[in-house]
């Protein structure tokens, strides 16, 4: 008969820093992070060998003669110029 560890709510101090740490027990600015891709892995001394295997590849198409610009400047105005009206046009 195996019995189930009741889990309550009210739970000690020393109980509270057994469990382990999530946002909804933490104050705020607490960040765990969204389950990155492991890029490496730590020796036992505790230094990141990075592994190029399991390195992040962006494909990037050749850009070369491409029309487009890769930002809009704050200065260009949001109208065409056949819809700007100058001063003293009707």
């Amino acid at each position: 008969d195996m019995q189930q560890r009741f889990m309550s709510k009210y739970l000690s101090k020393s109980a509270r820093k057994r469990i382990p740490l999530i946002t909804k027990h933490a104050r705020k600015g607490f960040y765990k992070g969204k389950g990155g891709t492991k890029e490496g892995r730590l020796t036992s001394k505790g230094k990141f060998i990075v592994d190029p295997l399991k390195q992040l590849q962006l494909v990037v198409p050749d850009l070369t003669d491409f029309k487009l610009k890769p930002y809009i400047a704050s200065t260009v105005s949001r109208f065409p110029p056949e819809d700007r009206r100058t001063p003293g046009q009707v």
